[in-house]
Parts: structure tokens; sequence; C-alpha cells
């Protein structure tokens, strides 16, 4: 399979899944209404904290070992025994603990329903394994649609359960499109084995810490404003920043493609050249990403949700320059990741961390939220400067930054435009930011059209 025909699969399956989740969100915010729509959001919070921890950066070590070792499978198996012992110990301690945890939480979830989570997030931890092997080896067509059967069959189960059990009817069906998922992938399992453990305990522990980090950063305000403003005001931060992520998918294809291979292409300075370029690419299409945001989905909103959601708009495009910020740290940190120790990578996120602790404790209760979401865009910004300083520190590529400068000025102008200005303004914009964006891919299609003709009349001069 090609590589277009590859991200062209990957396209279609994670949008047709996301789709079908947000296609949900006017019913189920109907359902539900604000204040336990809220209190779905701490839970969904929850599970992306404890997901960290059950994975343990095992899916990240496989994608890092892999190329490396003549018998992959070795690797596998071992990650799947690793993985498997880790996420069905703290399953254990969880469903011990839930009483626990109940309090803790804001807006108290219910005891069935925190129990459905973690049997759900154990088995999509065992899921992280044979995904990562199908994406390895370029598998993409089962890839997608074991996301694809995961999201039909949990979205069928919220419509028959949601309106009579709310939040427990939710976890529910999440649990059992979990159950479908693990059969869907039944013969990609690699059998578990308990070998390389140092590996990739001593590579996972960095980037678990990392991500525990990063969720402080963003994730744990979901909870700080919950506590601090209450359920009711989480709700339309949650729309809007489901809204935010949901459209970053649309690099997701080309994140597919490019993470598991960016490692094999810094042996040569061309190859360095190459990474760095495309690196640089993918950073520029998260400032498209970010623009559609901006200009449609803050808008779109409006109409697709209901009244007392209708703050989400608002919110929207704050949170599509810090999602965009965010890519860009995904993206210009191959020399980080390339280290064996990931200790850059940790003292990154506790950096980080540190100044999102600030921002919860002073800025949230003492200036409000959308002044909480200013700083969180500088923060995303000062991360991804802190990635790209290190990284360049441990391995430098020749990054051409005065593109990605320019597309990120398009879109501070577009930003004030939308909340200033007029749409005629926006959409100059944007029209100006897809220019800059496709023209060194423009530029070169122009060369090579132009190449022929000016050949042949070289000859016929001759």
């Amino acid at each position: 399979m090609t590589v277009s025909m590859t991200m062209a699969v990957y396209a279609v399956g994670l949008i047709s899944s996301k789709l079908i989740a947000l296609g949900l969100q006017p019913f189920v915010t109907q359902w539900l209404g604000p204040e336990q729509f809220g209190r779905l959001d701490v839970l969904v919070t929850l599970s992306c904290l404890l997901t960290l921890a059950m994975s343990f950066g095992i899916s990240d070590a496989i994608y890092r070992f892999a190329h490396e070792q003549q018998e992959p499978m070795t690797i596998f198996s071992s990650a799947f025994g690793l993985i498997l012992t880790i996420a069905g110990g703290l399953t254990i301690i969880g469903q011990l603990a839930v009483p626990q945890i109940q309090q803790i939480l804001p807006g108290m979830p219910a005891e069935f329903a925190l129990r459905c989570l973690l049997v759900t997030l154990f088995l999509n931890t065992l899921c992280c394994v044979p995904l990562a092997i199908l994406r390895i080896r370029n598998q993409a067509t089962h890839f997608v649609a074991a996301q694809v059967v995961f999201a039909l069959t949990q979205g069928v189960g919220i419509v028959l359960l949601a309106p009579h059990y709310g939040i427990e009817g939710i976890m529910a069906a999440g649990l059992v499109a979990q159950i479908v998922q693990v059969i869907v992938l039944a013969k990609s399992f690699p059998s578990p084995k308990l070998g390389n453990n140092s590996l990739l305990l001593k590579y996972g522990w960095a980037i678990t810490l990392s991500g525990v980090l990063n969720f402080m950063v963003l994730g744990a305000e979901r909870w700080a404003i919950a506590q601090t403003l209450g359920l009711a005001s989480l709700a339309p931060y949650a729309i809007a920043i489901q809204w935010a992520i949901a459209a970053s998918l649309l690099l997701e294809p080309f994140g597919l493609w490019w993470f598991p291979k960016r490692f094999g292409l810094l042996r040569t300075q061309a190859d360095r050249q190459h990474a760095a370029t495309i690196s640089v690419l993918g950073c520029q299409l998260s400032s498209l990403v970010a623009a559609g945001i901006i200009t449609i989905g803050s808008r779109f909103l409006l109409i697709w949700l209901p009244p007392e959601f209708h703050a989400s708009a608002n919110i929207l495009p704050l949170l599509g320059i810090a999602i965009m910020f965010k890519h860009a740290s995904t993206l210009l940190n191959i020399g980080c990741y390339f280290q064996k120790d990931g200790k850059s990578i940790m003292m990154i996120g506790v950096i980080s961390a540190s100044c999102a602790v600030l921002l919860l404790l002073f800025i949230l209760p003492n200036f409000g939220l959308y002044a909480f979401i200013w700083a969180s865009i500088a923060l995303q910004l000062l991360r991804a400067g802190l990635f790209f300083g290190w990284s360049q520190h441990y391995l430098r590529l020749p990054y051409p930054l005065y593109r990605l400068g320019a597309s990120y000025a398009l879109v501070a102008m577009l930003l004030f435009s939308h909340f200033q200005l007029s749409i005629m303004y926006e959409a100059l914009c944007l029209l100006l930011l897809a220019i800059q964006v496709s023209w060194p891919w423009l530029g070169k299609q122009i060369t090579k059209k132009r190449e022929p003709s000016g050949l042949n009349k070289g000859l016929g001069s001759g």
C-alpha cells in the first residue's frame, strides 16, 4: 500500500469514528444537561489519567525499539506481557479503591460507572499492543476496522442506554464496545512474555511520568474548573475541548504514518533534512486545522448545540490555538525521544506541570476561565519551545522555521480578525495561510511542469 493510500485509509477510519461520537453530542447534551455532562467529563478526564498509568509508555517503547530488533516479535511479546501485568494490577487496585475514588472526584460519580470504566480501560490498554503492531506493519485497513467497529458499537449502545440510564448507560456502552474490539483484534495479540523488561521499563517510566505531567498541563484543569466554578461551568469548556481535539484528529493520519517512521530517517544528513521538513509540514498543517476551528468550528457550535451550551463557541477558537502549539511540541521533539532514557522529556514535563499548577491555583480562581485559557496558550507555547530547544541540543535538525513562523503569524491575524473584525478579513487570512502552507509543494509542481518544455526548447534551438 502506498503512503498516500495508507494515510487515506487512516483518515477515513479515524474521522468516521470521531464523527460517530460527535454526531451523538447534541442528543447526549439534551439527555444529560450541563451538570450531568460535566459529571461525565470528570469520568472522561479520569480515563485519560488512568490510561497513562496502565499503558506505562509501553506502546511508545514498541515504536522506539521494534526497528532495532532483528525479530520485532520479541519486543511485541515482551511489551504485551508487561502491559498485561501492569494494567491488570492497577485494575484490581482500582476496583478495591472505588469508594475512595468516588470521594476524591468532583461530583462524586456513581459506583457502577466507575467500575465499568476501570474494566473498559484495562481492555483498551491491552489493545494498544496489537494496534501498535498493525501500525508498524502498515496494516492500516485492519487497524481502522478495529477502531470503526468500536465506535459503531459504542454509538449504538449510547443511543439505546443513555436516554434511560444516563452516565451509567454510557459507561456500559463503552465496556461492550471494548469487548467487541478485543474480539476483532484477537488474532493480532502476541503471546505474552516477560523479556526485555529493563529496556521497556526504562523508556516507559519516563514517558509515563511525562504523560502524567502533561495531564497537569492539559486535562487536570477540567477537575479544577468543576471544583472551582462548578459542573455546569465545566460543560461548555468540555464541549469546546472535545471539538478542538476532534478537529486535530484531521492530522492523525499524518501522525499514524509519520511517528512510527521518523526514527528511521536519522542516519544521513539528507534523511535528517527530510525529517525536519516533514515535521515542520506537520506543524503547518496543524495551523490550518486551527484556522478551520476559528472560522468554521465556533460558528457551527451555535447551530449544533442547545442554547445552554453556546458558551462553547467563544471558548473553541482559543483552545484551537492551544492545541496548535501542543501539536508543535509533539512534532519538534525528535531529539528528545531519540534519547533512550527520556530524561529531557521528564524535565520538560516537570517545568510545564509546575507552571500549570500555578495557573490552576492562582489564575483560574482569581481571574476566571478566559484568563486561564489565555495563560494556557502561553504555557503550550513555552512547552513547544522547550521541546524544540532540548531536541536540538541532542539531535540538531535543519528545520525550515521561517515557514512555520509565517504560518503562526497568519493564524494570529486570523484570531484577531475573528474577535475584532469582519468575516471578510477572516476569509482573507485563511486564504493566505492555505497558499503559504501549500506553496512549497505547488512550487515543485510548477517547476516539474516547466522543465520538460524548457528542455525541449533548448534542444530545438541547438
